[in-house]
């Protein structure tokens, strides 16, 4: 039986953070010991489903790309990473976190992945952020890395844009500067991952992008046994019609990294940037 789906950004999201909680690493780390959610819009759907409540998506965030532009959610309006200890929400910093015993995961989303299954952050910050601090931590000591990242932000190659970006490399930018890290060895889930998660159907990637509400959706193929397709068909059901809040973004006034359109540049975009959309 086949079955083709087209799914937009925020609800590839939603599937894909209802998928890696099923994960055995994570369900391990949830019950048993630590679990970190790094702030990020895919990621908040996996607090979400550990919270099981609402949670404040358009805070969520530190690092985005938004209209147009690479960004930033100002710290003081962005919530911190979520930090659960056997299951329950624990109020001390993840560095803090790691000194606590158990089986531990990391969950990280990315910005690009590639045709390898290697993701890649952004990392507009010189320490390199979250990326830099807590994930570099987390592959020095061998503990499982979950990285949720939609097949949109599909990559030729995650080790060439790594290799070749850079904050001083750059010499113009519209937006932030940013470097990159390869999350080598983290457990990767695309739509295509999130949807074995739920039966051993075949999924093929078959189409990218749409108009309108639909801009960068991707399309997918679901082949398999009858019962198996319907059950992935329930799924995608329940995740259709998300819409995933739209971030805040730091004023260009108020911003600290360098870019190309803070000043000089194109004058009009200081003003768009700070138009309510």
């Amino acid at each position: 039986m086949k079955a083709l789906v087209t799914l937009t950004p925020s609800e590839s999201k939603k599937l894909i953070g209802r998928a890696v909680t099923r994960l055995p690493e994570f369900q391990r780390a949830f019950s048993e010991g630590l679990v970190i959610i790094a702030v990020g819009s895919t990621t908040s759907q996996v607090a979400e489903a550990c919270l099981d409540t609402d949670l404040d998506e358009s805070r969520f965030a530190a690092g985005i790309i938004s209209r147009g532009v690479l960004c930033v959610t100002p710290r003081t309006q962005r919530l911190p990473n979520l930090v659960l200890h056997k299951g329950k929400p624990k109020d001390i910093p993840p560095l803090e976190a790691l000194e606590l015993q158990g089986p531990k995961v990391l969950v990280k989303g990315a910005n690009a992945v590639d045709r390898h299954k290697l993701a890649g952050v952004l990392m507009a910050a010189r320490d390199g952020g979250t990326a830099g601090r807590l994930a570099a931590r987390f592959q020095a000591n061998g503990w499982p890395i979950i990285s949720p990242v939609g097949l949109e932000k599909m990559v030729f190659s995650v080790m060439e844009a790594a290799r070749e970006l850079g904050i001083d490399r750059i010499d113009m930018s519209l937006g932030a500067r940013v470097g990159m890290m390869a999350l080598v060895g983290a457990h990767v889930i695309t739509e295509e991952e999130a949807i074995r998660t739920i039966s051993d159907a075949q999924v093929i990637h078959v189409a990218s992008g749409g108009v309108g509400d639909s801009q960068g959706s991707v399309s997918i193929l679901i082949q398999g046994d009858e019962q198996g397709v319907h059950k992935v068909m329930e799924e995608i059901q329940l995740v259709k019609g998300t819409r995933i809040a739209p971030p805040v973004l730091m004023t260009c006034h108020d911003c600290h990294h360098e870019c190309d359109f803070k000043g000089q540049g194109a004058k009009s975009l200081p003003q768009y940037l700070q138009m309510d959309k």
